[in-house]
């Protein structure tokens, strides 16, 4: 005879994987957010050292690498969880955009300059 386990007694899964999905993505877009902020305040304000240029860079890779990671479980249709895949979405244009400002080779110092004077005109 086999037992029948009652539906009471067996764990959900599917509910307890996407949960804690949400769970790590929400402490990530912490972890982001910490890191736009030094982003901001050591490295928009002041001259960063080589040292820091090299860490920053590594930071952001990874941060922009494990985003687009997290992305594949949370873009899934069957997850449907489109606010967070938007907030994703726009955390990894941000760490783009922050990783661009000071690790981007394919503009010159004088293309950024002309930039710059064209958008902070003296």
């Amino acid at each position: 005879m086999n037992a029948v386990i009652s539906d009471s007694r067996v764990p959900d899964i599917q509910r307890q994987a996407h949960d804690l999905i949400i769970q790590q993505t929400e402490q990530w877009f912490d972890w982001m957010d910490r890191l736009l902020d030094i982003h901001r305040s050591s490295f928009l304000f002041r001259e960063p050292t080589p040292t820091q240029l090299a860490e920053h860079k590594t930071a952001l890779a990874l941060a922009i690498r494990h985003s687009l990671f997290c992305n594949t479980f949370i873009a899934d249709p069957d997850f449907n969880e489109p606010d967070l895949v938007s907030r994703l979405q726009v955390r990894v244009r941000q760490l783009q955009d922050a990783y661009d400002t000071f690790h981007d080779n394919t503009l010159s110092d004088a293309q950024a300059e002309q930039i710059l004077k064209q958008a902070f005109p003296r």
